[in-house]
């Protein structure tokens, strides 16, 4: 049976007994080159296209993400190391607080009593009669 390009309904060629060494018959096969239509063709060039856009959408997503988690991180040590000198100088006032009675005494200060307090109540200069702004009574224009 024939076997013509994959089909099998074809003739039958009849077999004739030749002796002659001198013919043979040949076939030979011919590959066609198709080549894929320009609409094919733009199809996938944008599919590509679409996907290399979509792909880099993510990795930016993905470094912005980064960029934010590492900032984060900065800024926890940067309170980490806030809260720690601020616990350091809360106690360094704490014993400056328990010692300064006693270096005002090496100094020659006295503790005073609450009888002992004046108060001094300040004017402002604009009741005396003069500018606030310069300090005089007369006004420079």
């Amino acid at each position: 049976m024939a076997y013509t390009r994959g089909n099998l309904a074809v003739k039958e060629q009849a077999q004739t007994k030749r002796k002659s060494p001198g013919y043979r018959e040949k076939t030979m096969v011919v590959t066609r080159r198709t080549y894929l239509p320009v609409k094919e063709k733009l199809l996938y060039l944008f599919t590509i296209v679409a996907c290399v856009m979509i792909a880099s959408l993510v990795i930016w997503q993905n470094a912005n993400i980064y960029g934010l988690n590492k900032e984060y991180q900065k800024i926890e040590k940067s309170i980490k190391a806030s809260k720690q000198e601020i616990s350091r100088l809360t106690v360094e006032k704490q014993q400056l607080e328990v010692g300064i009675r006693d270096k005002a005494k090496q100094m020659g200060f006295e503790e005073t009593s609450d009888q002992q307090v004046i108060h001094v109540v300040r004017t402002p200069i604009s009741a005396k009669g003069g500018d606030a702004t310069n300090g005089s009574g007369t006004d420079k224009k």
